[in-house]
C-alpha cells in the first residue's frame, strides 16, 4: 500500500541516524511500555528507554478554523493519531519493510488558540485529551495535556531571525488498573532561522536550528521490567529543520517544515521526525 511505503521511507531515513546503542528484546511483560504520554505526544520517531525500543508513526492531523492577528484569536483543531511498534529493529525495516503488527494506538484530539499579542510576541494556549490502547492486550490509558506556548522575536539581521520559545504544560495519564500519573513541564529554547536561496513550489526555504531544555517538575516515569525507577527530570533537545514561508496543506495536515530532532538524557533517548514545532 502507498501509505506503508511512505511510512517505511520515513523510518529508512531515520535508519541513518546513530541509534546503535538502542538494543531490542522480546516482550516480557504487557506493562513493559514506553510512557503513554511520551509516545503519544512526541511524534514519528524511535524512542529508547533502557533496553526497550519503540517505533512511533504519527499522523499529525490539524485543521485551521481561524487565522490570528492583533485583533482576534486564531483557532486550530489538532488530531494526532499515533501507531506504536514494540522492540523496533531498524535492520528489519531495511530488509522487510514496516512491521505487519501494530502494538499500540493513541488518539489525542485537542484545540489550540493563537494570539498575536504584539508584532513580536505570539501566544498559544492549548488543551488536548484522548486515549491510548495496547492492541491485542488489556493495557490502556487516558492521556491529557494543557498549557501555554510562547514565541518572542528577539531580533532580526539580514533576514535571519532569533526567537525565544517557551512552553509550560500540565499533563498526565490514567493507566488502566493504575494510579493517576500527573506531571508538569517547562521548556525553553532559541529558534535560529537562516534564509537560503532555495525555493520549493514558489515558497522560500529557510533553515531552523533550535536547541531546547525541558524540566519536569515531577519526574516522568517509564515502566520497565528490570528498572522500575527509570525516571527523568531534565532533557535536552536539538531540532534541525527546513521550513517554508507559508505552510503546505497535505490531506488536512499543515506542513510548514520538515525536520529531525534528538531528545535525550541519561536514561531515555528519542530520535523523531516532525512537521511542526512543539512551541
Amino acid at each position: 500500500m502507498v501509505w506503508r511505503r511512505l511510512l517505511a521511507a520515513v523510518f529508512l531515513w531515520l535508519a541513518v541516524l546513530p541509534v546503535s546503542s538502542a538494543q531490542t528484546r522480546a516482550v516480557e511483560d504487557d506493562q513493559d511500555l514506553i510512557n503513554w504520554y511520551y509516545a503519544a505526544t512526541y511524534g514519528t520517531g524511535i524512542y529508547s528507554a533502557g533496553d526497550r525500543t519503540v517505533g512511533i508513526l504519527q499522523a499529525p492531523l490539524s485543521f485551521h478554523l481561524r487565522e490570528s492577528n492583533e485583533e482576534q484569536w486564531g483557532m486550530r483543531i489538532t488530531l494526532p493519531v499515533s501507531f506504536g511498534f514494540y522492540d523496533f529493529d531498524l535492520g528489519e525495516v531495511v530488509d522487510n519493510g514496516l512491521p505487519s503488527r501494530v502494538n499500540t494506538l493513541s488518539v489525542v484530539p485537542g484545540i489550540e488558540f493563537e494570539k498575536q499579542v504584539t508584532p513580536r510576541w505570539l501566544l498559544k494556549p492549548y488543551v488536548s485529551a484522548g486515549a491510548g490502547w495496547e492492541l491485542g492486550g488489556e493495557e490502556s490509558a487516558w492521556i491529557y495535556d494543557a498549557g501555554l506556548r510562547s514565541r518572542y522575536l528577539i531580533g532580526e539581521r539580514k533576514r535571519s531571525m532569533l526567537s525565544l520559545v517557551n512552553r509550560l504544560s500540565l499533563a498526565g495519564y490514567y493507566p488502566s488498573g493504575g494510579a493517576h500519573e500527573p506531571f508538569s513541564l517547562f521548556a525553553i529554547g532559541f529558534d535560529i532561522e537562516i534564509p537560503t536561496r532555495r525555493t520549493l513550489f514558489n515558497r522560500s526555504i529557510r533553515v531552523s536550528i533550535l536547541p531546547a531544555y525541558y524540566y519536569y517538575f515531577k519526574k516522568l516515569g517509564f515502566s520497565e521490567v528490570n528498572n522500575k525507577d527509570n525516571t527523568i527530570r531534565e532533557q535536552t533537545e536539538l531540532m534541525l529543520s527546513l521550513l517554508a514561508k507559508e505552510p503546505f496543506n497535505v490531506f488536512g495536515i499543515d506542513v510548514d517544515r520538515i525536520g529531525i530532532a534528538l531528545r535525550t538524557n541519561e536514561d531515555v533517548t528519542g530520535f523523531s521526525v516532525f512537521t511542526t514545532l512543539p512551541f
